[in-house]
């Protein structure tokens, strides 16, 4: 052993110590670092539930058969993006803290949001697919007052994990828009129209481009988002977001009523 690899194991040794590796979500100790999510965090994580529609990503109902894989929302007016998936249901300890996440600067947890997001990109993306991912940008007020972009840093993880590159600055929040916490869809949707910008759309002319995200509501950001892209003359979209706030029928069902604190906490979707 290097004294170099004898003197880090010294200090991962001190570090364990007076700094115990914990859950990533809900603060319990956990059996060492890696683990980033304790095992009762992971069984009450909510997936969302099968057969879902092939666009959105929406659970299905089940008198909907397989051949037809595909939400009436979808086949009536089809979304800028070629897929969109969700990694779980916002709710308990991934609700709290993604929360803590965003708005108290509690970094410690972006490795275990991280791995909820790589975990979803395996099961339902291919790097082999994909040419470059795209975060969802922050207006430059809203990012000087928080100081840094949530998504960045999952995309930054997801990068490493996946090997394709990404791109921080292409796409741009251009208009401040209002809090979208508690507003019907539809004024969702006005509220973001016209909101993102493009800063050098030959990085993703042709691309195969994947829009990640930390929540969505009502898809409508993602929506928005996704369209500016392809307008700007990216090839393909698709959307990985880690969690999906509860809207769907069947998804109330096994997650229980939608909580509602006051805090904006939908990402501005």
């Amino acid at each position: 052993m290097s004294l170099l690899s004898a003197a880090q194991c010294i200090i991962e040794d001190i570090s364990a110590v007076f700094f115990p590796p914990s859950c990533g979500l809900c603060d319990q100790p956990v059996r060492d670092r890696d683990s980033m999510i304790c095992g009762a965090c992971w069984d009450c994580l909510i997936s969302l539930p099968e057969p879902m529609c092939e666009i959105c990503g929406m659970p299905l109902s089940a008198e909907v058969t397989p051949v037809t894989p595909v939400c009436g929302v979808c086949l009536s007016a089809p979304p800028p993006y070629r897929k969109a998936r969700f990694g779980v249901v916002y709710a308990g300890n991934v609700r709290h803290a993604l929360i803590g996440f965003k708005y108290y600067g509690q970094i410690h947890r972006r490795a275990a949001l991280a791995r909820l997001v790589t975990e979803t990109f395996d099961h339902h993306f291919s790097a082999d697919n994909t040419d470059v991912i795209i975060p969802m940008p922050m207006h430059p007020r809203r990012l000087i007052q928080r100081g840094f972009n949530q998504v960045v840093l999952l995309g930054e993880s997801l990068a490493r994990h996946t090997g394709i590159s990404m791109c921080r600055n292409v796409l741009t929040k251009i208009r401040d828009t209002p809090p979208q916490v508690g507003l019907p869809r539809a004024q969702r949707v006005k509220n973001i129209k016209g909101s993102f910008g493009i800063n050098g759309n030959e990085r993703i002319r042709g691309k195969r481009v994947l829009l990640v995200d930390d929540v969505s509501t009502t898809g409508s950001t993602i929506s928005e988002a996704s369209k500016t892209l392809m307008h700007s003359g990216a090839g393909s979209v698709e959307v990985i977001v880690l969690a999906l706030r509860t809207q769907n029928a069947i998804l109330e069902d096994v997650s229980g009523k939608e909580q509602s604190d006051g805090i904006d906490d939908t990402g501005g979707l």
